[in-house]
């Protein structure tokens, strides 16, 4: 079963769309499960591909076209898998902020969240704090997930939950933040609730956040944010 994971991510990488699409099938066909693929597949080949676009190793061409076998994977997933009865824990609201076109670490985030049986709305890339607000209101979300990687993606992390502030709603979501340049004492200086440094820890804590009671009211200046290690 490792070998079919294995051609999976190098075709991934290769940005092979059409292999990509055969391999999950085969995969499945083997009785690999769906976590498995997402998880030990499409999720590691994306990390290392992250990680390479990190170290300027790697395009933006590359990366675009990855995306789109990654995009052409998860479809085939679901269409192979067919509709399966498997109860959502609960809604996600997904995107990375103003002026954000890096979306690798939003993808992996939402990869992991899906894993999780949590419906995710993502978003995109560059979305306004006003977008953010409707869309939690609209769908009724529990969780909002801000990512960024730039330098200043904590003061438009911070514009976001002002905005939910104002509109008197911020007592009805969990801000989660995540991306190369934050850490937790920043995320508590804006306001979120909680930052995380990697995929599976952001899915886990989300899972944390949706399975317990109706969050209390915004918490006093000295009381301290939750906190995971290891977005």
């Amino acid at each position: 079963m490792g070998a079919t994971l294995d051609e999976i991510i190098d075709s991934l990488q290769k940005g092979q769309s059409k292999r990509v699409t055969e391999l999950v099938k085969m995969a499945l066909e083997e009785g690999i499960s769906s976590r498995r693929i997402l998880e030990d597949g499409f999720l590691k080949g994306m990390e290392q591909l992250s990680l390479q676009f990190d170290e300027e190793e790697v395009g933006i061409p590359r990366i675009l076209s990855v995306t789109r076998a990654l995009d052409k994977g998860v479809e085939a997933l679901h269409r192979y898998m067919g509709h399966r009865d498997v109860k959502e824990i609960g809604t996600a609201v997904l995107g990375t902020v103003n002026g954000e076109l890096h979306d690798i670490g939003k993808n992996l985030v939402k990869l992991m969240m899906e894993s999780r049986n949590i419906q995710v709305i993502d978003l995109g890339v560059n979305i306004s704090p006003a977008k953010f607000v409707n869309e939690v209101a609209a769908s009724k979300a529990k969780i909002l997930i801000l990512s960024g990687i730039l330098p200043s993606s904590d003061k438009d992390m911070k514009e976001v939950i002002e905005e939910f502030e104002l509109r008197g709603l911020r007592d009805k979501v969990y801000i989660m933040v995540g991306g190369y340049y934050m850490n937790a004492e920043m995320a508590r200086r804006i306001g979120a609730d909680c930052y995380t440094d990697d995929a599976g820890t952001c899915a886990d804590t989300a899972c944390r956040y949706l399975t317990r009671k109706p969050r209390r009211k915004k918490r006093s200046p000295g009381e301290e944010m939750d906190h995971e290690s290891g977005s």
